[in-house]
């Protein structure tokens, strides 16, 4: 038996019927008004800024096709024969004014906001006059899933698709609230309770995908979601069995926020556990944590503009745009992507940087 989920537009919450809504297609495709803005500034060497210097020294980026949420940019450029990377300013009105740029190494604006896929600008024209930068935003990009459920725990498949739907809603709650872009279409889930090869796959290893797309079902051009019993052992562990993958397998009583997780390495995001510094069990690619919410804008980045991400080699959801592959855990700002741990809000305890 297969159902088809969506998402009511009008809210939050899940609703069942043959044909619901969890993706929000008719969106209003909003630009932030052109009044001049008090905006964050900038933040010198990418942290947020106290205000800006005004007058007609100041360059301008207008946004549009925005969500009506605040928009944070990174500007690159040269400021006083300084090169400057991931200028960091915060508005929510447009044009935003920014430094006064000329030429330099990198000349580009990243746009992040809620509801919107991130938006790079390159080979931006400084030049010593007065420029005007403008960032249209693309819609979200929307993807579709299909969710294979082999076992359900005392045999309730209703019980475990109301778990299932909780884990999709927490996921794209996290995913609109972390600026990532990505928006849930047609999600089928699919009881698969009663197929003769279910009990062969009731305690998955990584061992066993080949036969559990084979055997149970797969859905070409989009990631499967498998629920088991157990995963590599244990009844509340996930897996996509590689980073950048079109595969998530997940145990039968996992937290609802551990499936954003697994769509993150499927996305080509890594564990971050070891940067200390800059991160903990609050974000969503900690490998062990039952209170994950966060992705920094360094992992948005990665997970848009990596060619290992589902959203590309998948969905194609950027066709004829080039990509940008950066170091899973570089701390390091490189010319063509911010540093992992870049921030432009703050997560928690973690302010923006």
């Amino acid at each position: 038996m297969k159902k088809l989920y969506n998402r009511n537009p009008l809210g939050k919450s899940l609703i069942r019927s043959t044909a619901l809504l969890i993706g929000v297609f008719a969106m209003s495709f909003a630009s932030f008004g052109q009044g001049n803005s008090g905006n964050g500034g900038n933040g010198g060497n990418g942290g947020n800024g106290n205000g800006n210097n005004g007058g007609s020294s100041n360059d301008l980026v207008r946004i549009f096709n925005g969500s009506g949420s605040e928009v944070g940019i990174m500007v690159d450029g040269k400021v006083k024969r300084t090169n400057r990377d991931d200028d960091a300013y915060l508005s929510t009105t447009s044009p935003i004014t920014v430094d006064k740029y000329v030429s330099g190494n990198s000349n580009e604006v990243i746009a992040f906001t809620e509801n919107r896929p991130v938006q790079l600008v390159t080979n931006v024209n400084w030049t010593s006059g007065l420029d005007t930068v403008d960032v249209t935003f693309d819609p979200e990009n929307v993807i579709d899933v299909t969710i294979w459920v082999v076992y359900a725990p005392n045999g309730d498949f209703a019980a475990q698709e109301a778990k299932i739907l909780n884990d999709m809603l927490t996921t794209t709650n996290y995913f609109e609230a972390e600026r990532l872009g990505v928006e849930f279409g047609n999600v089928t889930i699919v009881d698969a309770t009663n197929d003769p090869d279910a009990a062969t796959y009731y305690d998955f290893t990584c061992s066993l995908r080949n036969g559990i797309q084979a055997d149970i079902g797969e859905t070409p051009g989009q990631i499967n979601v498998y629920y088991t019993r157990t995963v590599d052992g244990g009844s509340a562990r996930g897996q996509a069995c590689s980073i950048g993958s079109d595969f998530v397998a997940m145990a039968a009583f996992t937290g609802n926020e551990l499936l954003s997780h697994e769509f993150g390495h499927d996305f080509n995001l890594v564990h971050p556990d070891n940067i200390t510094q800059y991160f903990d069990r609050t974000n969503i690619m900690h490998s062990a944590s039952n209170t994950r919410q966060w992705l920094t804008e360094g992992q948005t980045f990665r997970a848009t503009f990596q060619s290992g991400s589902a959203l590309n080699f998948l969905y194609n959801v950027r066709p004829g745009i080039p990509f940008r592959n950066c170091g899973g855990t570089s701390t390091n700002r490189t010319s063509s992507c911010p540093e992992i741990q870049r921030r432009l809000w703050s997560d928690g305890t973690f302010p923006s940087n």
